[in-house]
């Protein structure tokens, strides 16, 4: 059982935020006021409308995070009885029902609306600011290769794998790219699942010896997104390439700088 990164950030501000403000405001008020709010919370009617949507609304949040959907289905479940329970409570105490539950109508749309509106721009946010520059590419798996040396790049093959020597996707091969000549690779889907696979490239060394770099790490179990911006600047006495490499492995921004001559 995974849990998605950007699903735990969002329950935590969204939970966390609003449980720290409540815990701050009972521990400031007088004993009396304590009191009461305890009272009031422990009262049926409390825990069977205002207690049951909350309970439902957090079972949601967790079955999303764990991505479990029985948690979902009781979350759903305690929602909507918490709802109707609330409606029939205010119902009872309105003489306008008519009125009152119209009212009721129109501000449950208007609190829904509101509170999806508020985590999708959290939602928006958070992979914005985690993303940073490579929130612009698309989901799935995109290879950026730059070519700033002043001689000619050839067969260069790119794949995720388990192990190194052993094709799990193959993403794609540069035949040849041209000093200054920029290309894209690009795969709308990562196959599979599974934890701790790698984006490598390999190229020859010569008519004998290949060369495999790993250029991103992948530690999550069902990524979706990986992004890799390489720029190769020449290549050592051994025939290495040397390069820049930036970009985004689903868990986070990495750089890495192998310009220098490499073991």
């Amino acid at each position: 059982m995974k849990i998605d990164t950007y699903s735990f950030i969002s329950f935590i501000i969204l939970w966390g935020i609003p449980t720290f403000i409540v815990v701050r405001g009972y521990l400031k008020m007088n004993s009396d006021d304590k009191k009461l709010a305890i009272n009031d919370f422990r009262s049926h009617r409390f825990i069977f409308t205002t207690g049951l949507i909350v309970i439902g609304a957090l079972f949601i949040h967790l079955g999303l995070l764990f991505t479990l959907s029985i948690i979902k289905l009781i979350g759903f479940v305690f929602f909507a009885l918490g709802g109707i329970l609330l409606a029939i409570n205010k119902w009872n105490k309105s003489k306008i029902k008519s009125v009152l539950v119209k009212k009721i109508f129109k501000y449950t749309i208007i609190g829904i609306a509101t509170f999806l509106l508020i985590l999708l721009g959290f939602y928006y946010l958070i992979i914005r600011s985690w993303q940073g520059e490579f929130f612009q590419y698309d989901n799935g798996v995109t290879i950026e290769v730059y070519n700033s040396s002043k001689q000619e790049i050839t067969d260069l093959n790119f794949y995720f794998s388990f192990y190194k020597t052993h094709v799990h996707q193959n993403l794609g091969n540069i035949n040849k790219l041209e000093p200054g000549e920029t290309t894209i690779l690009y795969s709308h889907q990562i196959k599979d699942v599974g934890n701790d696979r790698s984006l490598y490239l390999q190229y020859p060394l010569n008519k004998n010896k290949t060369d495999v770099v790993s250029l991103a790490y992948v530690p999550s179990y069902k990524p979706s997104k990986i992004v890799v911006v390489l720029e190769i600047t020449g290549t050592d006495n051994y025939g290495k390439h040397l390069f820049r490499l930036k970009g985004f492995d689903d868990i986070g921004q990495f750089e890495v700088d192998l310009t220098s001559a490499r073991e």
